[in-house]
């Protein structure tokens, strides 16, 4: 043996019986660590966390049972009408955007006023949703109201917010004498739209908006019959006093201030409703036939006597419909419908094309409760 190398074979030696002695320890450190030798039953059964809830496949989920909406066996999602509103809210974790457009035309006036709202509907809580709409609004102008010359404006209408409270849902959709589901809905109007400061060259094209902040309480009905549908809806709207300029339009469209003033809205009522006739289930597709109307009173139920106009009308909107795609997460409807007068009070005679696309993504509770 080389005595140069004896030194060094016994520091590996040494260093060997280190390691393996360390790591020993190290072992029995950790064994006593994770297993303990004794454990009282009480102890063990006290730190035993307690179940949570847990999904089919054993996945932990929160208990979302009492959040569900009533379940419709029938009830096929479609576009519907145009201006009567569905009673079902959305389900908790649904939501669905809509951007719809109407454009009003009315020939003895040669004007037309293209509104192109874009809204969103949430599901906040059982029986609860949220919804806002925010219009933009394209006005063109010609003779008469002016002279030859055709002018054009754009801008930002009325913004309207609301909340819908779900009553009672369909007890049955099969039968036309079952309970039907009923909403109450309570809607906020925000003067986003311009309404001062008018350009007298424009004619009132650029006024957008009626500059009032507006409180709704509606009430909302539809009753499945399988493969009809029929909805009805009502609703009184308070409008705030509002100070306006020269050249402010009424809300009929038709007459206008020659001075600034303060003006006061009578009380405005809404009246609409559908019957819907549904031929495919699987792609949403039917037809829908519609009415609505408005009337302004010449009375405020809060603030007096109005010095703006009164007026009225009754229109008649039929429409079809088709969805597609339809999946389980999502689905598009569309919709298209053409509104003629039936009467009118004060109020020009007005003829509106209109359509609707909206898109839904159903949360896990699908469709208003599919």
């Amino acid at each position: 043996m080389d005595c140069t190398q004896a030194p060094t074979q016994r520091t590996n030696d040494q260093g060997r019986s280190l390691f393996f002695r360390s790591f020993g320890l190290l072992f029995l450190f950790f064994f006593l660590f994770t297993h303990p030798f004794s454990q009282s039953p009480r102890q063990a059964w006290a730190e035993e966390p307690s179940p949570a809830p847990q999904d089919v496949d054993g996945d932990l989920v929160p208990d979302l049972d009492e959040m569900a909406p009533s379940f419709l066996s029938w009830g096929p999602n479609t576009s519907g009408p145009m201006f009567t509103g569905t009673a079902e809210v959305e389900p908790v974790g649904s939501f669905f955007y809509e951007p719809y457009w109407f454009d009003y035309l009315t020939p003895g006036l040669g004007m037309s006023s293209l509104a192109m709202t874009q809204r969103l509907s949430i599901g906040l809580i059982k029986n609860w949703e949220f919804d806002i709409s925010v219009p933009f609004i394209a006005n063109q102008a010609g003779a008469p109201t002016t002279p030859g010359a055709t002018v054009n404006a754009f801008g930002i209408g009325d913004s309207i917010v609301w909340f819908k409270n779900q009553l009672t849902s369909d007890a049955d959709p099969y039968h036309f004498f079952a309970r039907p589901a009923l909403t109450v809905e309570y809607q906020f109007t925000l003067p986003t739209g311009h309404f001062l400061n008018l350009n007298p060259q424009l004619y009132g094209e650029d006024q957008t908006g009626d500059g009032t902040f507006d409180e709704g309480i509606y009430l909302i009905m539809r009753k499945h019959f399988k493969p009809f549908m029929l909805y009805l809806e009502a609703g009184d709207i308070i409008e705030n006093p509002t100070q306006v300029g020269t050249g402010y339009t009424f809300n009929n469209g038709i007459q206008t201030t020659s001075s600034p003033q303060t003006v006061v809205d009578g009380n405005l009522l809404w009246f609409s409703g559908a019957f819907e006739h549904v031929l495919s289930d699987k792609w949403g597709a039917g037809y829908v036939l519609e009415f609505f109307g408005e009337s302004q009173t010449g009375q405020s139920l809060l603030f007096g006597a109005a010095n703006a106009p009164a007026w009225s009308f009754l229109w008649v909107d039929p429409g079809i419909e088709l969805t597609w795609p339809d999946t389980e997460r999502v689905s598009v409807t569309w919709g298209l419908a053409m509104g003629f007068p039936v009467y009118q009070s004060n109020y020009p005679t007005t003829y509106t094309p209109m359509g609707t696309i909206t898109v839904y993504y159903n949360g896990p509770f699908g469709y208003r409760g599919e």
